[in-house]
């Protein structure tokens, strides 16, 4: 992957929502675990888990209208900052209700960070190279994610859960320093963002067929890895399977090396042979290995599983935000993605809450074959996308 030509500002941004969501995923493999601990039970513990998400949902579509009206750089600041007050909030709690609070104040900033600065990114680059930039912002976002989830195993067992979340607060205000370079400040000002679009007119991307489709896919693909992976498989590999709270961190970095892979490869690929077999890929390769995993319960082979689905959940993530801004016409680019970002965090919240009260009902397995289900069921309509660039 050649980066001539991208910018400085390109470039800090990764940095910037690298170590934001490294911050924001240190603990939350293990949040159910503390959850449990100051006294969580049954879906609630699922709740605390999806709070974070909870309030990202609502500001997700507004941040496109948020940076029309004060351009882009206001928003992203201030998303860091909720970010940081919420994450220092967390390292205090002492019931469930506090840490479900405390997530919630956290995932007010997210929108106002990611989905500016994904739509920023949009207009920074033409569609040549829009695949790939995109893929790789989106790429760092989610890999920022995944190594925080991997090292959060670590972090617990050599500290604590209070001491963990001191940790991602002081990863999030070398963030929010970074925001001051001036360059940044400087091209966020040169590159207004498309006037907002009347209400009226959000008819046309609710009703956009390539957008429903994305947003159904990565829909399933949260319920997948926030009520799955990130909610019922710590427990089940803790309490069921025996392994330990660093090993559960170690197969979380197993993922990432997986992702890693998918961020070297996937945005180009995209640009070259097309949006949508990068998307059939993600989508139906991550629903067989979750049937796998299901039959899986050795150290070695949840390892190998997980890293593959490392790559097919980034094919995923990397090409889907690269559709949904296409999809649309520039000025509804901040809704689209807003759209595109509010189905994940549906798939997130209502994820952990039901994969927990299934787990409870019917056990482990039921958990699997359901998200697998889901991803399957949106192959057929992934077929349907027509391409626009």
């Amino acid at each position: 992957m050649v980066f001539r030509g991208y910018s400085l500002t390109y470039f800090i941004l990764c940095v910037i929502a690298l170590l934001a969501m490294i911050s924001t995923s240190l603990v939350n493999p293990l949040l159910s675990i503390f959850a449990k601990q100051i006294g969580a039970t049954g879906a609630f513990i699922g709740l605390v888990v999806a709070g974070y998400w909870i309030s990202r949902i609502v500001l997700e579509i507004p941040s496109g209208f948020i940076s029309s009206k004060f351009g882009y750089y206001t928003p992203m600041f201030l998303g860091l900052l909720f970010t940081f007050v919420g994450t220092l909030l967390c390292a205090f709690v002492s019931d469930p209700v506090q840490l479900l609070l405390g997530r919630a104040l956290t995932g007010v900033g997210a929108p106002l960070f990611f989905a500016v600065s994904m739509t920023f990114i949009v207009e920074l680059f033409d569609t040549s190279r829009r695949g790939s930039a995109m893929g790789v912002f989106q790429g760092i976002e989610f890999a920022g994610s995944i190594v925080g989830s991997a090292f959060s195993g670590f972090v617990v067992a050599a500290m604590n859960f209070s001491a963990s979340f001191i940790l991602s607060t002081l990863m999030v205000g070398i963030s929010m320093l970074m925001m001051f370079a001036p360059g940044l400040r400087r091209e966020s000002r040169a590159h207004n963002p498309p006037k907002a679009f009347s209400l009226s007119s959000m008819k046309g991307v609710f009703g956009n067929a390539n957008l429903l489709i994305v947003s159904s896919a990565t829909f399933a693909e949260y319920v997948l890895t926030n009520g799955v992976l990130m909610t019922v498989f710590p427990l089940y590999a803790n309490e069921q399977l025996g392994i330990s709270l660093m090993d559960i961190g170690v197969l979380m970095g197993v993922r990432s090396v997986g992702f890693v892979v998918a961020i070297l490869i996937m945005g180009v690929m995209a640009d070259k042979a097309g949006r949508r077999p990068v998307l059939l890929f993600g989508v139906g390769a991550t629903a067989a290995l979750v049937l796998v995993m299901n039959y899986s319960s050795s150290f070695a082979a949840l390892s190998l599983i997980i890293f593959a689905i490392g790559i097919t959940t980034g094919a995923i993530w990397i090409v889907s935000p690269v559709l949904a801004a296409e999809a649309v016409q520039p000025s509804q680019r901040g809704a689209a993605i807003g759209t595109y970002r509010t189905f994940f965090d549906l798939g997130s919240i209502l994820g952990p809450i039901i994969m927990s009260a299934v787990q409870q009902m019917s056990g482990t397995a039921m958990c699997f074959f359901l998200a697998s289900a889901l991803l399957f069921a949106n192959l057929v309509p992934a077929l349907k996308i027509r391409e626009s660039r």
